[in-house]
């Protein structure tokens, strides 16, 4: 089905050219940083080519599309390539787009840095010795 967004086409061993295709609904909605359409196939869902990474979908005939020079007007030639009205998209009740992005955030919890505690250790062991020096007493020489 011809819902991806990447207009290229591959050259196969018959010497016949196949865009990107993806199942029947087979795309989900994401963020639209992810993809200016909103909408994004994952890599199952990718019938070719084979061993495909995830690809971004065509635009709802009905719905704005991020990937024309006015979204909200797509010319002729900008609604062939980037506009779709089938079978492309997959039932998402109860979701939004945000519940379907992927989780990109990094881990915020640090541990604190070694560097710390070498510091204290050295600034304990500094204490130590100054307080065993300090407490000797001076043996006079004879």
């Amino acid at each position: 089905m011809d819902c991806g967004a990447n207009t290229t086409r591959s050259l196969q061993d018959d010497a016949t050219r196949r865009g990107i295709e993806i199942i029947p609904e087979g795309c989900q909605a994401v963020s639209e940083d992810v993809c200016a359409s909103g909408y994004m196939a994952p890599a199952d869902n990718v019938s070719f080519p084979e061993n495909s990474l995830k690809q971004c979908c065509k635009c709802k005939d009905d719905q704005s599309c991020g990937y024309c020079a006015d979204p909200d007007a797509c010319t002729t030639e900008e609604k062939l390539n980037h506009v779709t009205s089938e079978n492309c998209f997959g039932i998402t009740e109860g979701t939004t787009a945000e519940d379907t992005t992927e989780d990109t955030t990094e881990d915020t919890t640090t541990d604190p840095p070694y560097t710390l505690y070498l510091i204290t250790c050295c600034v304990i062991m500094s204490l130590i010795i100054i307080t065993f020096l300090m407490t000797r007493k001076s043996r006079p020489n004879y």
